[in-house]
């Protein structure tokens, strides 16, 4: 019989068995044969990695203090207190995006999906970034930190992305800018478009650095600036700019691969089943429509694979 162990502990250890920092999420996933939807259960970010690891750190917490199980020999004789857990969370007012996100952090533990059904979230009550943010007002866009907010602007970059821009970032791909981000969020990399509004900032910006004798183009981004809406704004512009530039918009869907959506259902048995969509129009709850591609453009700029992100978090006000 094995022997027991602080629980906590065995959670910090089996999150550290799936580290797979550097590899391929998406070579994973085809030679491991998956469908839509379906997890590699390895950790492909040193960021994923330290949420899953406070979450579940959290969750050993909650079953020491709430079930008396501080120690065990087997970590899957705790898995039945998962969706109680969730629930209790839920229940004590998290949003449904910190209640996803630990849902997300225990199916890793456990090497499987787990079976909770969140309640629905209404896009009404997504608020982040989309109100005057009381920290900017501490900085003016053409002040000091003026490259922070140019850059964020031409190329949606996360914070993250942002602090590692170096002179050698960026390349001209049919006579348009893109930025190359490296270990983005979920370990990726991506190649995004610059938005040409600020093409020519960019490169000036790239050539007094050249000419400081420098490689970073920045070297502190205030905690304060709302990166985040900085890239809502990247998107509203660059979806403006598409639109209806269909040429610009192929131009850019170049660069990712062609687009398949898929969307899970049940059947009147209540079995899931997954269909892939074919429409070219993406009408939200509140009636509005989108194209999808275009859509899909901004998606793939920012980072993301779903479409509703885009919509919700970045176009809607």
């Amino acid at each position: 019989m094995s022997r027991k162990q602080n629980i906590e502990n065995l959670f910090h250890t089996n999150l550290k068995d799936k580290i797979s920092f550097g590899q391929s999420k998406h070579a994973d996933k085809a030679i491991q044969n998956l469908s839509f939807g379906e997890s590699t259960y390895k950790i492909y970010s040193y960021s994923t990695y330290n949420t899953y690891l406070k979450e579940c750190t959290a969750y050993a917490r909650w079953l020491a203090e709430e079930k008396g199980i501080k120690k065990t020999d087997d970590i899957s004789k705790t898995e039945q207190y998962a969706k109680e857990y969730l629930q209790s969370r839920v229940d004590s007012g998290v949003s449904i995006y910190t209640a996803k996100m630990e849902r997300s952090a225990l199916g890793m533990l456990y090497s499987k999906k787990i079976d909770f059904e969140m309640p629905a979230r209404d896009s009404k009550n997504i608020t982040r970034s989309r109100l005057n943010v009381e920290g900017d007002k501490h900085y003016s866009q053409d002040g000091k930190y003026k490259d922070v907010f140019t850059l964020a602007k031409a190329t949606g970059g996360r914070r993250s992305d942002l602090s590692k821009l170096t002179v050698d970032s960026f390349v001209e791909k049919g006579g348009h800018l893109y930025v190359k981000f490296q270990q983005s969020k979920g370990g990726r990399d991506r190649l995004t478009y610059v938005r040409e509004e600020y093409r020519q900032q960019i490169q000036d910006i790239i050539q007094k650095t050249k000419e400081d004798g420098k490689t970073k183009l920045l070297h502190k981004i205030p905690g304060r600036i709302d990166v985040h809406g900085l890239r809502r704004e990247y998107c509203k512009g660059l979806y403006l700019e598409i639109k209806d530039n269909k040429e610009l918009r192929d131009d850019i869907l170049k660069n990712y691969p062609t687009r398949h959506e898929y969307k899970t259902q049940k059947d009147a048995d209540g079995n899931s089943f997954t269909k892939e969509i074919k429409r070219d129009y993406y009408r939200d709850r509140d009636g509005n429509v989108y194209d999808r591609d275009t859509i899909y453009a901004c998606s793939q700029c920012l980072g993301h694979n779903r479409l509703d992100v885009s919509i919700t978090h970045y176009l809607k006000n």
